[in-house]
């Protein structure tokens, strides 16, 4: 089998072709990526090379992308043209890819598409914004929203292809067509930055409408659809370089990311092993501390496990996992810190301290990245002089496996910081999404009320023993506390029964549990009883300790358990979580309403078919949800009190989201 890698062949010509080389379909992985960007470099700061050809080898140029960052292509002032020589197949990130170069040569029978959306996710590097200006709006629609493919023929017949050839003449005539570009015999221009494949702008207006109403009769709960429609639009508004994924005062004043060559994650509990897997699964070295050597190596341990699984799956070879772990140095102290680029610590405990022991001991341009899925920023930071540096990283359990990252910054964090984040959250193959500083961020803070809604729920209404099978929202709840331990729910509980006063749910439910001796999963005993081997069963005895939360709440009406039908279990449950939504957006915590869609489906587990939280619930309508939760709060009190927000859009007969 042919080696993975990226080669180089500069040519007396002066045209420099990069061939890519990952069989079977070269597809863009870390490594590749990595070998891109280092012949970008070289090629760019070659005094030899005139003009770059990209192509792939074994007869195909690229099936597939990793959601990565690749900058050399997308740079506007790049000194030298490149021209994608196709053949076989450019699909998804390998056409996006394509489309980033300045002219794109092909055989006849080379397929061609952006499949993103079939796969859950929106083209990522630029599609959205480049096949409109390349093919037209009409038809970029078509491909994007129904994930069609194309053949080379018709890509040229649509303008997405600037030649047809042979397979023996490809690599001729693409080195032709890019020394003509670079001698200006043939036009330099960036296809974000072309406009005359796009129609007027009321037209195009009408054309995003329509398929608007497409998307809503084709794919009405797929929210990655909706998004795609987002981006293109804000491109057709406000030009190319706009639609590419956009954080205000970050990724639109110029700035570049700093490579992360070396980052340091203190702290190897479950959180902090499943971030250093994850970095050095995307070849980050890491260098992982902790307090004693008897921590060190159950973190130690912990990592080599995540990857052991990871092989037993087949998704992970052993070559790559004895790879992944020559990346991994542990520390007892800060004496090699003075070389990391970014430090991310994992305990919640002694943060202001270690902050200021990390001032010390790492260079001044290194990240100060916190786990924390609660704690105000400000306050960890508050002991610093680098709190431009402080940023939260909020990773979600298993932090190797799921997919969100929850990027939270302050007032004082800088734009770089943040866009340096993003990157290396996308490296390491998360979705990163940017968010406001305040208690329990974004993602927790929405559904703080889902624990609660569904402790309403057991005191109010159910027993263990007879809770129906469809009741599955409030059965879910309770497994991912016995999951989870009573420990951090006991934690946080404070926290925000402070920051939200007067409007959460007052239930002793979880002291009790754990006064009982339950902590879930972890000791065997919470809401359900686990015995290795075998699949949860419901403990009859909690219902006697729900009789007690039940009696000490003692806020029933007539003071006897209500009666409800499972619609009602499922809107008690999740309608607080939308009136938190709505204050969230509302108070400016997310940049948009689909970065709540996003983080409830990747990182809460809410259904993806149902499109997201907010997508959900305006389905509903405001007007339903208001009625039911002003309803109940009359009832149950302030814990179902309509946010102002809420009651502004039902008032107006408006849906959640802001056009």
């Amino acid at each position: 089998m042919a080696a993975v890698r990226v080669t180089m062949e500069i040519g007396s010509d002066g045209v420099a072709v990069i061939t890519i080389c990952n069989p079977p379909v070269n597809a863009l992985a870390p490594s590749i990526i990595a070998g891109l960007k280092e012949k970008y470099t070289e090629a760019m700061n070659s005094s030899d090379v005139k003009a770059i050809v990209l192509t792939g080898d074994g007869g195909k140029f690229s099936g597939g992308f990793d959601i990565n960052v690749f900058t050399e292509i997308h740079k506007t002032d790049a000194p030298k043209p490149s021209v994608a020589a196709i053949q076989g197949l450019a699909l998804g990130g390998g056409l996006e890819m394509a489309m980033g170069c300045h002219a794109r040569v092909s055989t006849p029978e080379a397929q061609l598409g952006l499949p993103e959306l079939s796969l859950g996710v929106i083209p990522g590097f630029g599609g959205t914004q480049r096949l409109p200006r390349l093919v037209g709006l009409p038809k970029a629609l078509d491909m994007m929203l129904q994930s069609k493919s194309i053949i080379a023929k018709e890509g040229e017949k649509y303008g997405l292809i600037d030649a047809i050839v042979s397979p023996e003449d490809l690599l001729k005539i693409s080195r032709c067509w890019a020394l003509d570009i670079a001698e200006r015999h043939k036009p330099w221009i960036s296809s974000l930055r072309r406009t005359d494949r796009l129609c007027s702008l009321s037209e195009a207006h009408e054309i995003l409408k329509a398929a608007r109403q497409q998307v809503n009769r084709i794919a009405p709960n797929m929210p990655q659809h909706k998004e795609c429609l987002d981006s293109v639009e804000e491109g057709v508004n406000f030009g190319g370089y706009a639609g590419v994924l956009k954080v205000h005062s970050v990724t639109d004043v110029g700035l570049r990311p700093r490579k992360i060559k070396r980052v340091a994650v203190i702290g190897g509990g479950l959180m902090g092993s499943g971030i250093a897997t994850a970095l050095i699964l995307s070849n980050t070295p890491v260098i992982l501390k902790e307090i004693d050597s008897n921590f060190l190596q159950m973190g130690l341990k912990m990592i080599q496990a995540n990857l052991e699984g990871l092989v037993k799956k087949g998704s992970l070879t052993q070559d790559k996992m004895n790879k992944a772990l020559s990346l991994l140095k542990g520390v007892l102290d800060y004496s090699e810190f003075k070389h990391v680029d970014m430090a991310v610590i994992e305990k919640v405990s002694l943060k202001q301290s270690i902050f200021a022991d990390l001032e010390k001991a790492c260079p001044p341009h290194c990240i100060l990245a916190t786990n924390t899925s609660t704690i105000d920023l400000n306050i960890v930071g508050e002991k610093t002089r680098s709190q431009d540096r402080i940023i939260g990283a909020h990773f979600f359990s298993p932090a190797h496996v799921m997919p969100l990252l929850e990027i939270v910054r302050t007032d004082k964090t800088s734009p770089q910081v943040i866009l340096d984040l993003m990157t290396i959250g996308k490296a390491i193959r998360k979705v990163p999404v940017v968010v406001g500083n305040c208690t329990g961020f974004a993602v927790n803070r929405t559904f703080f009320p889902y624990t609660q809604g569904a402790h309403f729920y057991n005191i109010y209404q159910r027993t263990v023993l007879t809770v129906p099978t469809q009741h599955i929202a409030t059965v879910e709840s309770d497994r991912l506390q016995d999951v989870a331990g009573y420990g951090v729910a006991l934690a946080v509980k404070d926290i925000y029964d402070s920051a939200f006063q007067g409007r959460t749910f007052q239930s002793q439910l979880v002291e009790l549990m754990v006064k009982s001796g339950r902590n879930g999963k972890n000791n065997g005993k919470g809401y359900y009883i686990y015995e290795k081997g075998q699949k949860p069963k419901p403990d009859p005895s909690v219902e006697a300790i729900i009789e007690e939360s039940r009696r000490l709440s003692n806020v029933m009406p007539g003071g006897k358990p209500i009666t409800i039908n499972d619609q009602e279990v499922l809107e008690m449950i999740f309608f607080p979580v939308v009136n938190e939504a709505c204050r969230v957006m509302d108070e400016g915590v997310v940049i948009r309403a689909s970065d709540l869609d996003i983080s409830s489906v990747l990182g809460m587990g809410f259904p993806r078919y149902r499109g997201g939280i907010i997508f959900w619930a305006d389905t509903i309508g405001s007007g339903y949800i208001y009625a039911k939760l002003n309803k109940w709060a009359k009832f149950y009190g302030n814990f179902f009190k309509p946010s102002a927000y809420l009651e502004e859009r039902a008032t107006k007969g408006l849906p959640l989201v802001r056009n």
